[in-house]
């Protein structure tokens, strides 16, 4: 080995020269340590916390874009069973209930894994958060501002919105 490697002499003794190891005040040097740990073990128990919390919502959340593809399936069966008209004959019905059945069971299933409609009422008040105003409607007997017709239904993945309903809102008549 060369002497190029080890350390000189000098740097070998300590930093401060006024302060050797048995002068030191070790029970302060101590409380600075805890301390140290204490604040190190909190921070550590924390980004547990937080990285437990992240984990979970990305579960919760893992299926809203499955979910959100299916949502115009559904508004297909809505505008089906619509389309069967009460008066129309018995093998209308019998599809009509078959839509119905089948309806039901799909918002079932989008209810058990958290897919809620967005409430959007004719006269209910209009919330630019949660509704999406495609036009104005002239409305006598519901308030300017409310919703005057649902155009598309909303739907909320626990408590984040996926789709806004669309609805026209009310304007006083001319």
């Amino acid at each position: 080995m060369t002497d190029e490697l080890l350390p000189a002499e000098e740097e070998l003794e300590p930093e401060s020269a006024e302060e050797s190891p048995a002068e030191k005040n070790w029970p302060e040097e101590a409380r600075k340590f805890q301390d140290l740990y204490l604040r190190c073990a909190a921070e550590t128990e924390n980004m547990r916390r937080r990285l437990q919390k992240e984990r979970d919502e990305q579960a919760r959340y893992a299926s809203e874009r499955v979910l959100k593809d299916f949502l115009p399936v559904l508004d297909n069966l809505y505008l089906a069973l619509g389309y069967a008209r009460d008066d129309g004959s018995a093998e209308v019905q019998s599809l009509a209930e078959g839509l119905r059945l089948t309806l039901k069971g799909f918002q079932d299933v989008l209810q058990d894994n958290g897919v809620r409609p967005v409430p959007a009422e004719r006269g209910q008040a209009f919330d630019p958060n949660l509704h999406e105003a495609l036009g104005q409607a002239p409305a006598g007997d519901i308030p300017p501002g409310a919703i005057s017709q649902l155009v598309q239904r909303g739907y909320t993945l626990y408590d984040r919105l996926i789709r806004p309903a669309k609805v026209l809102v009310a304007v006083a008549p001319d």
